[in-house]
């Protein structure tokens, strides 16, 4: 198991196509899950990336260029430190 940062960005659900190419452009693998999201008591179609082991001003630059896609005033980033490992047919 190797030591590894993940960073989450939740941001609303627009635009995801163009989303998906800026983070395409940046990063080799990523996770996007749909999710419904909660602004001031209303629900909101929302979205949750996450990526393993990007640096952090990777990730500060595509929140900015998340925000700017879908017109929002802020994007949220939380930043964990955990554990991963890759599980391959040879490990099974």
């Amino acid at each position: 198991m190797s030591h590894q940062t993940i960073h989450r960005i939740y941001t609303e659900d627009k635009r995801r196509a163009t989303i998906v190419r800026a983070i395409a452009k940046q990063f080799e693998s990523f996770t996007l899950q749909p999710t419904t999201g909660y602004y001031r008591g209303k629900p909101e179609k929302s979205i949750v990336l996450e990526i393993v082991g990007a640096n952090e001003s990777q990730v500060k630059w595509l929140a900015a260029r998340i925000r700017e896609i879908t017109r929002q005033a802020s994007v949220l980033v939380i930043t964990l430190n955990g554990r991963s490992k890759k599980i391959t047919a040879n490990q099974l």
